[in-house]
């Protein structure tokens, strides 16, 4: 290859593990030569790994036993005349990676021609040997790389959110500070990566958690910290949980992770977490939504132990006291869970009310037209709804709603969202979902539940739904304006004759 880019300057050291690249065919001068043309080339100062393979089957191989690997470097005709296409669908399919790029590259255009191959298989790029030289093939692998990098961080910062979303149910004030402390290493490890490393510890001095003479406790560590029981004033960890306790702040620098989090009479709790990457500022702010909802809880389980603490000391002239804390505790506690459970659940059905589906909605909503996602929503009403209420009662009528409910969950992902809407009205969200899908999911849906009538006091009810269906564009429509599509299709659903699925074409200015 001719014309060789000029390598990137290269730093002292990586930030970070090389980006692990897949050469495959079955022309071992092809391997020298793109060994040869990438050997300086860096992406976001990291080098590259180049691997080989020389056949589909020895490459899919080492797919399955290898992590990490970013780009394929793929031939069409290997052993087979089709092996590399046949080794794209086995990437997606049977490994189910969506995230590797993968690049054709071939000496015979002919063979696969490139409309069919873009169309047909997974594939980022689709080159002809001849057309890639150094500088186009330079150009192409960072292009995919930076492709992959974006890909790799949205999810991991989606696994982050997830594992923030689950905290609530982890977080008690009476869990106590080490298993408080286990659970801040615990969440934070997976958000900055898998070898990360940490150790979290109170700042004590002679008034408890006052800094006064500045010692650290180790509370909860994992990987190189795990056997240290104390911090020795002076030394190198020491140093550097002194300048976290000065900065005051959740933050990340180079390789190392600090979170920061403030406690009563002016002490503190601080973790320091050491990465095998260097940390980028999508870091810190997971980092910061993370420290936040650890924050809210810190301080209601020191309060607690001091609490808990008291009591112990105090216990024989405090028994009843000791009790009446204990019972009050239960009952806010009981009374907190059915606020929440009020809140966001509908108590005839057992799903979620409007209010909480609007809420989740709007955010699958902005995650959606963000990054092009498809996304639909199927708007559910009973037929013939005020006939049942007439003639059978307002309890078999509700009876009706929560066999609907019950009918049109089962039928549905369990990432899909199932609300009632008000009154007879259901209302289901299905994001990653086009028309086509929703149309079929509104079928399933109208046909669970008309299919059996309902059992009321020995009466069979007959129930049928009409359904609505609406799908995002693509355009600038908003989560309102959807849900007004969805409304008019279950108006012409209804108006057809009812027990049927209708989708909208109506164009809304």
């Amino acid at each position: 290859m001719k014309g060789a880019p000029a390598a990137l300057p290269e730093s002292r050291q990586p930030d970070g593990p090389p980006w692990r690249i897949l050469i495959v065919d079955d022309d071992e001068e092809v391997h020298s030569v793109t060994r040869y043309a990438l050997r300086k080339v860096r992406f976001r100062d990291r080098p590259l790994e180049l691997l080989s393979a020389y056949s589909a089957a020895q490459a899919l191989t080492m797919l399955a036993a290898e992590a990490d690997v970013a780009l394929v470097l793929l031939d069409v005709v290997m052993e087979t005349d089709d092996a590399g296409l046949r080794l794209v669908r086995a990437i997606r399919e049977d490994l189910a990676d969506t995230a590797i790029r993968i690049i054709l590259r071939t000496g015979q255009p002919g063979q696969a021609p490139e409309e069919r191959v873009i169309v047909d298989y997974d594939v980022n790029d689709y080159k002809a040997k001849t057309e890639l030289t150094s500088q186009k093939l330079f150009t192409t692998v960072i292009a995919a790389l930076r492709a992959y990098d974006s890909i790799t961080t949205i999810e991991a910062n989606r696994r982050g959110l997830r594992r923030m979303i689950a905290l609530d149910d982890r977080l008690r004030p009476d869990m106590g500070m080490e298993a408080y402390a286990q659970t801040v290493l615990e969440q934070a490890g997976p958000i900055l990566g898998a070898n990360a490393c940490g150790l979290a510890c109170v700042v004590e001095g002679v008034e408890g958690w006052s800094i006064g003479g500045t010692r650290f406790r180790p509370l909860a560590a994992t990987g190189r910290f795990t056997d240290m029981t104390a911090v020795p004033e002076g030394s190198p960890l020491h140093e550097r949980l002194l300048a976290a306790l000065a900065d005051r702040r959740t933050g990340v620098a180079g390789q190392t992770a600090t979170l920061y989090m403030p406690g009563p009479d002016g002490g503190a709790f601080l973790a320091i977490l050491d990465c095998d990457r260097v940390l980028m500022p999508a870091d810190a702010e997971m980092l910061g939504v993370l420290t936040a909802k650890f924050a809210g809880g810190l301080v209601n389980l020191v309060l607690y132990e001091q609490l808990s603490q008291a009591n112990t000391d105090l216990r024989a002239l405090t028994q009843t006291l000791e009790h009446r804390v204990a019972e009050r505790t239960r009952e806010l506690s009981e009374a907190n869970a059915k606020l929440e459970t009020l809140a966001s659940i509908d108590s005839l059905t057992g799903i979620l009310n409007r209010r909480r589906f609007m809420e989740l909605a709007e955010a699958e909503w902005d995650r959606c037209t963000r990054y092009g996602r498809a996304f639909s929503l199927l708007l559910l009403d009973l037929d013939q709804f005020k006939r049942i209420n007439d003639s059978h009662g307002h309890a078999a009528g509700d009876t009706a709603i929560r066999v609907a409910a019950e009918r049109a969950g089962s039928s549905l992902r369990t990432t899909d969202c199932l609300a009632r809407f008000g009154g007879e009205e259901l209302v289901a969200m299905l994001p990653e979902t086009d028309l086509p899908a929703a149309l079929l999911a509104a079928e399933r849906i109208r046909s669970a539940i008309g299919t059996h009538p309902v059992l009321h006091e020995d009466k069979a009810i007959p129930l049928t739904t009409s359904i609505g269906v609406a799908s995002w564009r693509g355009d600038t429509e908003t989560l309102a304006q959807l849900l007004d599509r969805a409304d008019q299709a279950l108006y012409q659903a209804k108006l057809q004759g009812r027990n049927r699925v209708e989708a909208s074409r109506v164009t809304v200015s």
